[in-house]
């Protein structure tokens, strides 16, 4: 949907049709508001904005209250502005008075997130505070409520990677078809863990090349262990360093892994379009 199609005058006569109607199928953000009254105004253009930014995972539906006085009473509008939300024909959430886009973008996200987009979300919030444990125990636990969801299970497999539970992950990895999305994800950790197993922790890389920087060998090893370790960036920036100084060290083998890198973040992961311009900047 466009912003416009997102955005409805609701009265008496299409409210059956527009809000409760769609309501059954997405939820639908009422906002009464009168025309000049100040907090409406400084309302109306935050909710018209979020309902082009969502496109199409909620409905926008304007009632003016000076224009319907049936609705507003019916739905016991005492102040404004008033927002309520229908869903599945039913009152889900009100709010009244002034609000801020962040408390409105929660509630919306709240209302328009499927369930694996909440349990996603849970999931970065704890990996953010890296705690990992957290994050898999949830995973395992919506997988035991959804044995037939295999992105739940792609990405279970890929944190156990991460705290080198590699036997479990492999497991999992061993019971999925080849073809399910973001499979190969885990898969490129593994390739990455096989290569550090022999090499030198990070903290005696680090050492190391401090009184031996332009050693490309050691500059090539750190990539390998910070990747394995989830410090991506610092990595990408590590065969940078490579590809500055002898792009065509070891075979090319800067350029190799940063393609392996950009497969392992995903189609469309920022850090890899930033870090795909500056390796072609620096090959050509």
């Amino acid at each position: 949907m466009n912003l416009q199609t997102n955005v409805i005058e609701i009265n008496v006569q299409n409210f059956q049709e527009e809000v409760l109607e769609k309501s059954k199928q997405i939820p639908v953000v009422i906002e009464f508001y009168a025309d000049g009254a100040e907090p409406s105004q400084a309302l109306a253009p935050i909710l018209r904005r979020l309902a082009g930014e969502y496109s199409g995972k909620f409905l926008l539906a304007r009632v003016d209250v000076q224009q319907n006085s049936q609705i507003v009473q019916q739905l016991g509008v005492r102040t404004l502005p008033t927002i309520k939300v229908i869903f599945e024909g039913q009152l889900a959430q009100e709010l009244e008075g002034p609000q801020d886009e962040i408390g409105l973008r929660q509630m919306l996200d709240n209302l328009t997130m499927s369930p694996i987009e909440k349990i996603q979300q849970q999931i970065k919030q704890f990996l953010d505070e890296g705690d990992r444990e957290s994050a898999i125990k949830m995973l395992e636990q919506a997988i035991g409520e959804e044995p037939t969801n295999y992105a739940l299970q792609v990405e279970l497999a890929d944190l156990l990677v991460m705290e080198r539970r590699t036997t479990e992950a492999e497991e999992i990895l061993d019971g999925l078809s080849s073809g399910i999305a973001g499979i190969n994800k885990p898969r490129n950790r593994i390739a990455f863990i096989a290569k550090a197993v022999d090499l030198p922790d990070l903290a005696t890389l680090r050492n190391e090349l401090e009184s031996d920087a332009e050693n490309l060998l050691l500059q090539y090893q750190l990539a390998i262990q910070l990747i394995v370790d989830d410090q991506i960036e610092s990595a990408l920036e590590a065969l940078l360093v490579i590809l500055k100084k002898d792009k065509d060290f070891e075979d090319e083998i800067a350029r190799k892994t940063m393609i392996d890198v950009f497969e392992l973040l995903g189609k469309g992961d920022v850090t890899a379009t930033t870090y795909r311009r500056k390796m072609f900047a620096f090959l050509h």
